[in-house]
């Protein structure tokens, strides 16, 4: 029986301990208190066609004066003190909140339960500027590894080629592209068709009308090949008495087995421009003209020999 009253009396003694220590915290949130805290700064209410892009300072530190209940919210998160640019005085491309003219309004914010008695900035600029759309090209980064025997001889096809950008007009000014991811294409023997992602430019405030594009490549399988076009002497003089040597070249080219039968010895074009007043019997051929849908096109040699009469 003593060991069951010992008991007793242990639990009464907890009960009142805890009954004093809740009657203590309740009467010190029920006290006011004035407090300094750190409020970080948010501008609302800005014109659509206007848009903040820099402030003055991004949080300022308000003296509060209220109950410990009251205060006890900001202690959870940070707390942010939203700011109306609509009741702010526009001065050139900035709005101002300026002690003098705007405390009154801000310490409606709070309400009746909560006192602003001060802020610790006497004035805030937000910068702002024209919210404008551009249209802006996106930059391919893709590197592609063909399987051998394999190659593309179009131009890839991007959807879209272009991206609008929405944002302040001093920062579209200097963007002049997007860029994709980096992205490689390893042993390709095929067609490829992927979706492929934009890069977000490390910037704020700017809007992308489109997160990715459609990348499309035809490949084909190539044969080489090699074709005899004739030698063109140009020359600013109107001297003929000469010979040349050699009066064809050989072009070796690579080309889409699909496009083999399409190529015709008028697609090419070799001219070797030569100056007869100029020492020497050496010139330099070149091509000048080759079909689109080839590649890799190169001669057996571009020296031509020159033979004065």
């Amino acid at each position: 029986m003593k060991f069951f009253s010992n008991k007793g009396k242990i639990n009464v003694y907890i009960s009142f301990l805890l009954l004093a220590i809740t009657t203590s915290i309740v009467g010190k949130l029920s006290s006011e208190y004035n407090k300094d805290l750190n409020f970080k700064l948010i501008p609302v209410d800005f014109p659509e066609d206007k848009i903040i892009y820099k402030q003055s300072h991004d949080s300022a530190v308000l003296k509060l004066r209220a109950s410990g209940f009251s205060l006890a919210k900001y202690y959870f998160n940070t707390p942010e003190l939203k700011i109306s640019v609509k009741k702010l005085k526009e001065i050139k491309n900035s709005f101002l909140w300026s002690q003098r003219d705007n405390f009154s309004d801000t310490k409606l914010n709070f309400g009746s339960s909560i006192e602003l008695l001060s802020i610790s900035e006497d004035s805030i600029f937000f910068l702002f500027d024209q919210y404008i759309s551009r249209k802006i090209p996106v930059k391919e980064n893709i590197s592609i590894d063909f399987q051998a025997g394999f190659e593309s001889f179009k131009n890839p096809i991007i959807r879209p080629d272009s991206v609008v950008v929405t944002g302040p007009e001093e920062l579209l000014s200097n963007l002049k592209y997007l860029e994709t991811d980096s992205t490689n294409f390893e042993n390709v023997s095929k067609d490829i068709s992927s979706s492929i992602n934009i890069l977000n430019p490390d910037v704020d405030n700017l809007i992308i009308s489109e997160n990715s594009l459609e990348y499309f490549l035809d490949v084909d399988q190539y044969t080489e090949e090699i074709i005899k076009i004739p030698v063109n002497i140009l020359s600013s003089s109107d001297y003929n008495k000469f010979n040349y040597y050699p009066k064809e070249l050989n072009v070796t080219y690579t080309i889409s087995i699909n496009d083999y039968v399409e190529v015709n010895p008028m697609d090419f074009r070799i001219d070797c421009v030569y100056d007869f007043n100029s020492p020497g019997d050496i010139s330099k051929a070149e091509i000048t003209k080759k079909p689109p849908f080839v590649k890799n096109v190169r001669l057996n040699t571009d020296q031509i020999q020159i033979i004065i009469l």
